[in-house]
């Protein structure tokens, strides 16, 4: 659909770069071989220009109203006439400078302070420029905070449709130092801003706004391969709008109208919108908190019965049990090794629970360590009797936990030898997130006849208030 109505004009746009060539045609019998296209990425070509409401402006056609810069490949060159010509006619127009430029095409270099840098965009007049490093395959991008509305959709589209390569962008300020030898600079550096849209996962922007102080233009940087419809159209439908208002009113969008000359009915609806919007906006805030609080629980206990060993994974197997309904001890505090790692109570059961891991497949002697705690646990001093004992491994742990046997003990001639049962951390996790007690209780203490929900399990409000920050902590002991 078109972004203009009837009465419209196109939003004159300058496109650095020379206007689409039409293909010559294949001819046969030549040997010029096979047509090499552009990627389709940049293509000038495939973007439908009037039904985005734009009107492209290429190298050599008037830049001077245009409303904003869009340079598919690299940064615009500032010296040049077509973007002058654009600046100063935003200056007089008292406009916002608008580019959006897209970073790291061409060919890459290494040295050994900065790596592996792509081309670069040089910045107009004496701020600088923003260099470009390419990130590893796989890096997922998150939105940045404090965005406003044109950069959280520019940011979210660009996490919907990511481009093939993320940069990790430097704003790098134009040198003002002076020294013996070394000629001042004049003008002096400018003073600018680089905040980021999107961050990769360790909070460097792969695609950010630079502003020069005062707010006199933003330039919008995003990766080189980023579809170019997917830029025009949010150049058109939210930054113009959010940034540069006035070029839409002389071409008389309807994507921006003077409320005051709304009629009624107009106004009421506009508000209803705005205070739907609102209400959106303040429900998803209130599901991401919650998701948030869920994660502070479910996260430890994730990681430390599927990745963990030792005391961490004993802490995790607790913690589980406990969400069960049992009440459990940590033996090591009261014995030692002496004894199995934790004794668990539920429905008048007592067993002692002895927690192992192993990086591969687990060997065959794990259950005799249970075995030996169970004949020694009558000569401690100050125990009553248990009805039993389980083997709790976390085994395969160097696999990812979707390629792990499902049984901890494959062989099964030694399996249903097994005297004492023996469960897989990862079957505990299943239980656990699942929410099935019955089949959790089930398996460490038998048929006890009782039925009892557990209570459910939240963060504590202060996580400093747990002995182990961010585990269970307020389960029924």
């Amino acid at each position: 659909m078109s972004t203009s109505g009837p009465s419209a004009a196109p939003i004159p746009l300058h496109i650095v770069g020379e206007p689409p060539a039409l293909p010559a045609p294949d001819v046969m019998g030549t040997s010029a071989g096979p047509r090499r296209w552009p990627d389709p990425a940049v293509r000038p070509g495939v973007v439908d220009w009037a039904a985005l409401g734009a009107e492209p402006r290429w190298q050599g056609q008037e830049t001077g109203n245009c409303a904003a810069v869009l340079s598919p490949v690299l940064g615009p060159a500032t010296g040049l006439e077509p973007y002058k010509r654009y600046a100063e006619g935003a200056r007089q127009r008292g406009e916002t400078a608008l580019v959006v430029a897209c970073i790291g095409a061409g060919e890459r270099r290494h040295n050994v302070f900065s790596g592996t840098v792509a081309p670069g965009i040089h910045l107009p007049d004496h701020y600088g420029s923003i260099s470009a490093n390419p990130l590893p395959a796989g890096v997922s991008p998150e939105l940045a905070d404090s965005l406003d509305h044109a950069e959280h959709e520019l940011g979210t589209q660009l996490l919907n449709r990511p481009p093939g390569t993320w940069f990790r962008l430097t704003y790098r300020k134009k040198s003002g130092s002076s020294g013996p030898g070394v000629a001042r600079v004049w003008p002096p550096p400018g003073e600018g801003e680089l905040r980021p849209i999107l961050v990769d996962g360790l909070g460097d922007p792969v695609a950010g706004v630079w502003m020069p102080a005062g707010g006199s233009a933003r330039w919008f940087v995003v990766p080189y391969g980023t579809d170019q419809r997917l830029l025009v159209k949010w150049l058109v439908q939210h930054a113009l709008p959010a940034y540069v208002p006035g070029a839409l009113t002389r071409a008389r969008s309807t994507l921006v109208r003077d409320p005051a000359f709304a009629t009624d009915a107009e106004a009421r609806l506009a508000e209803t919108i705005a205070e739907e919007q609102r209400a959106h906006e303040q429900r998803q805030t209130e599901l991401q908190q919650q998701l948030a609080a869920l994660r502070a629980v479910a996260d430890p206990l994730r990681d430390g019965l599927l990745f963990d060993t030792g005391r961490p994974l004993e802490d995790a197997v607790h913690d589980v049990l406990v969400a069960a309904g049992a009440t459990v001890t940590h033996l090591d505090d009261v014995f030692g090794t002496e004894s199995a790692d934790l004794l668990a109570e539920y429905g008048g059961c007592r067993v002692l629970v002895e927690v192992k891991s192993a990086k591969n497949r687990p060997p065959h002697s794990l259950p005799d360590k249970l075995l030996k705690h169970l004949s020694t646990w009558p000569g401690l001093p100050g125990t009553e009797p248990v009805d039993g004992g389980v083997l709790v491994v976390n085994h395969q742990a160097k696999l990812p936990p979707a390629q792990r046997d499902a049984e901890v003990y494959t062989d099964r001639a030694f399996a249903d030898a097994l005297t004492v049962p023996v469960i897989s951390s990862a079957r505990l996790f299943d239980w656990w997130r699942r929410e099935d007690w019955d089949a959790l209780r089930h398996a460490v203490f038998g048929d006890t006849g009782v039925a009892q929900t557990p209570d459910i399990a939240v963060p504590d409000a202060d996580p400093k208030a747990s002995g182990r920050p961010g585990l269970l902590s307020r389960l029924r002991r």
